[in-house]
């Protein structure tokens, strides 16, 4: 394999994305889950080494999905985002062995950790993802929906996979401490709900940036079989659905979002939603989604602070 420009890699795997997983994870483990259980005098499996290598697993399963993307979608993006897939620039061959390369090392830290952990039951779950991306670039992302969905699972599932994790010992804080760790784990499926649907959002909206090459290629979108009126009309009211969630924790006064830093960073990510909607109101043209799928994504960097405010 040729020497390949660094520069193009980082691009070819999202690089600026899979740091976001990292600090997601790294917020989600470190500002939640962690204090609950050392509260109570109990230690977590995921030490620091193991936590980083469930990291690099979470990775690898996310750089892989990128690259086996962009394998399957030349064609379309060559229409609807010309020159910016990396395929033709490195190569095809050159990609698939990085796609290779990405697999290999990330089931071997996924072996490593599952028997560290002691739970080999776990390492199934690495050939399910990487499998079920790989179904999703194929067949599934040319289907209504459905595809949408899958992709937003997988990013709320960059939260869920701690507390799958660390299911025994949150189960002995839930005897020690039954309302704290009912805090913990309703605080972590609220920052799964909000990765849901933001990412549902970003996903549709999408879509509606890549409707003409998914017309011509023949892929059974929401905007392709509803019309663009009706797809920008359920992304509003996803938007809607976001604000909900980010709402959810002080409408029910859950304690650690009333203070001051929580609230002020909550009232920036409800403004950005609403300039979101907005917008979709009146979007009509490609570069007009693509700005809002760009806002989507920061709104989605945004919901971090949360975190670190928590």
């Amino acid at each position: 394999m040729q020497r390949l420009p660094f520069v193009d890699l980082l691009r070819l795997v999202r690089v600026q994305n899979l740091v976001v997983v990292v600090l997601t994870q790294l917020l989600v483990y470190y500002r939640i889950v962690l204090p609950a259980l050392t509260e109570e005098g109990l230690a977590g499996v995921l030490r620091p080494w193991k936590f980083f290598e469930l990291c690099l697993v979470t990775v690898a399963i996310t750089a892989s999905g990128y690259v086996i993307n962009d394998l399957r979608d030349v064609r379309i993006d060559a229409i609807n985002h010309p020159g910016k897939n990396m395929v033709l620039k490195l190569g095809r061959q050159n990609v698939q062995w990085i796609f290779a390369a990405i697999v290999f090392v990330g089931y071997l830290f996924a072996l490593l950790l599952a028997l560290r952990l002691g739970e080999r039951q776990l390492l199934l779950l690495f050939p399910l993802a990487i499998g079920t991306l790989a179904l999703y670039s194929a067949t599934l992302k040319r289907l209504p929906f459905v595809g949408n969905f899958l992709v937003a699972l997988y990013c709320a599932g960059v939260t869920g996979i701690l507390v799958v994790a660390e299911r025994d010992a949150l189960a002995e804080l839930r005897s020690l401490n039954p309302a704290l760790a009912a805090s913990t784990l309703r605080v972590c499926i609220l920052f799964m709900v909000f990765a849901f649907v933001a990412t549902l959002l970003r996903e549709l909206v999408k879509d509606l940036e890549d409707l003409r090459g998914d017309r011509q290629e023949g892929r059974r979108t929401l905007p392709v079989l509803l019309g663009v009126t009706t797809a920008r009309r359920l992304a509003m009211a996803l938007g809607g659905i976001v604000s909900v969630a980010i709402l959810f924790p002080v409408l029910l006064g859950w304690p650690a979002f009333m203070q001051p830093p929580m609230l002020i960073c909550i009232g920036l990510l409800l403004l950005a939603v609403v300039v979101i909607v907005g917008q979709l109101a009146i979007a009509r043209r490609q570069p007009d989604y693509h700005r809002l799928s760009t806002q989507i994504k920061v709104l989605l960097v945004g919901g971090l602070g949360l975190l670190i405010f928590f």
